[in-house]
């Protein structure tokens, strides 16, 4: 069911592109020819603004011209050279970057040598052409906004890339075109492509209110994409500043992110040990909490893929526990907190500590409802939960008893409670077959959930060839 969210988030971004259509929405004369006389803008220079490629016909409609008006030149004037345009039809790729197939769809875009003419005619003072490069990108944030979740930005992603990487100007609408971009990408797993926006949005956007810093969304959107990459070096680099800054933003409302990252004895006493427990908390304080956890688990995840197993579990330990505290337990981001500590506590052979774990984020799941509801979260928990049954097995097999340690995971009243409520935290017995089955079912999760050619289902189809024998499925 729609919460509203996406409904607020158009309604917002409407008004921000309809207010910076009404401050450009007056006429000026730049420039002066042989005579003296001023220079009117014509259509040519707006589409001088976009990069030589096809560019979708439908960016520049009446409806996205009414919403955007544009510094000096008629609306009736552009709409009229617009449809004089000569027009091509382009076929789209599929999510995952491939050709489409015959039923993909067909876009109507204005061929690219009709810009040439335009490139070249005539050269704009700096305050005009800044303008008409923040009508255009304006316009491409607008057809970006209106995308079908998942859609590949590939007809828009040059455009957007030739404003972004332009010197000079305000770079506010380029700057948000180019996020929808990032994210778009990030969305369809086009991971490579999505970074070189992550770096230069990094690069342009102002910081937050931390000296030298960057924007904390936009750094670790960075972090994450270098992660996703493989670049785990770049990524912890990255995430290092963006951990400092989310700290100093916990600290500045009096939280703190060290000790008592989860709920408190009495807390778990007091109300469901399920939480959240937000009855102290703000709603900015929840929402300044979260991103903490956020920014913690990505340089977790970072530091997972430069073998630092301990600190990866110390830092997935702090956001684990601010998941439950703001979240709740079964909230399926703190799911994926401890099943990510369960899997970095694998790899130091911790199986006692690390399957209590797998236990207690699986207790909170409704299965059905977390693949009806959160269907991406659902496929990413089934996935590690087969990820570590598989280590779990393999290295049981392989190097016989599970190492010990003496440290709780939470203080030791708070573990006693836990122990009482969710189980006897001792690992179970499990078989080669038990992780040929949950290999399965997280392939078909995450195949129905991110699409056949998605990194995150191709990581899964593997965990099940490794399990049993050739990706068929486990009897």
């Amino acid at each position: 069911m729609n919460d509203g969210a996406s409904f607020r988030a158009d309604a917002q971004d409407n008004g921000r592109i309809q207010q910076a259509g009404r401050d450009l929405n007056i006429t000026y004369r730049y420039g002066a020819d042989e005579a003296g006389d001023a220079v009117p803008l014509v259509p040519d220079d707006l589409l001088a603004a976009f990069a030589a490629a096809p560019l979708p016909v439908h960016v520049l409609s009446p409806r996205a011209l009414a919403a955007v008006p544009l510094p000096g030149i008629p609306v009736e004037r552009l709409e009229s050279a617009v449809g004089a345009l000569p027009v091509t039809v382009v076929g789209t790729t599929d999510a995952d970057g491939t050709a489409g197939g015959d039923a993909a769809p067909q876009v109507p875009c204005i061929r690219p040598d009709a810009a040439v003419p335009a490139q070249g005619a005539r050269r704009l003072p700096d305050e005009a052409r800044a303008r008409l490069d923040s009508c255009a990108a304006a316009l491409l944030d607008r057809a970006l906004l209106r995308a079908a979740e998942g859609t590949a930005p590939d007809l828009l992603a040059p455009h957007v890339r030739a404003l972004l990487w332009r010197s000079g100007g305000d770079r506010t609408a380029a700057l948000a075109a180019g996020r929808r971009v990032r994210d778009a990408y990030r969305w369809c797993g086009r991971y490579e492509e999505a970074l070189p926006f992550a770096a230069r949005i990094a690069e342009c956007a102002p910081a937050d209110d931390a000296p030298g810093g960057l924007r904390i969304a936009d750094g670790l959107a960075l972090g994450e994409l270098h992660t996703r990459c493989g670049d785990f070096a770049e990524a912890d680099a990255v995430l290092r500043p963006v951990l400092a800054q989310a700290e100093q933003e916990v600290s500045a409302r009096g939280l703190t992110l060290a000790g008592h990252t989860g709920p408190s004895l009495a807390e778990l006493f007091r109300e469901n040990v399920a939480g959240p427990f937000t009855g102290k908390l703000s709603t900015v304080d929840c929402e300044v909490l979260a991103r903490a956890a956020d920014v913690l688990y990505a340089v977790a995840d970072a530091r997972y893929g430069l073998r630092r197993y301990a600190e990866s579990e110390r830092l997935l330990h702090s956001a684990a526990g601010l998941r439950w505290r703001v979240l709740g337990g079964a909230h399926p981001a703190r799911m994926l907190a401890q099943l990510s500590r369960a899997r970095a506590l694998g790899r130091q052979r911790l199986w006692h500590e690390a399957m209590s774990l797998v236990h207690d984020a699986l207790a909170f799941r409704d299965a059905d409802a977390l693949d009806r509801d959160h269907p991406r979260d659902g496929a990413l928990v089934r996935s590690l939960h087969a990820e570590v049954t598989a280590a779990a097995v393999r290295s049981l097999r392989e190097e016989g008893t599970a190492r010990t340690r003496g440290v709780g995971i939470f203080p030791a009243p708070v573990v006693r409670f836990l122990d009482s409520t969710m189980g006897n935290g001792k690992p179970e017995k499990l078989t080669s077959h038990d992780a040929g089955r949950l290999a399965r079912e997280a392939a078909d999760a995450c195949e129905r959930a991110f699409g056949p050619g998605h990194p995150r289902t191709r990581a899964a189809r593997e965990l099940l060839e490794g399990e049993t024998g050739d990706g068929a499925a486990a009897p």
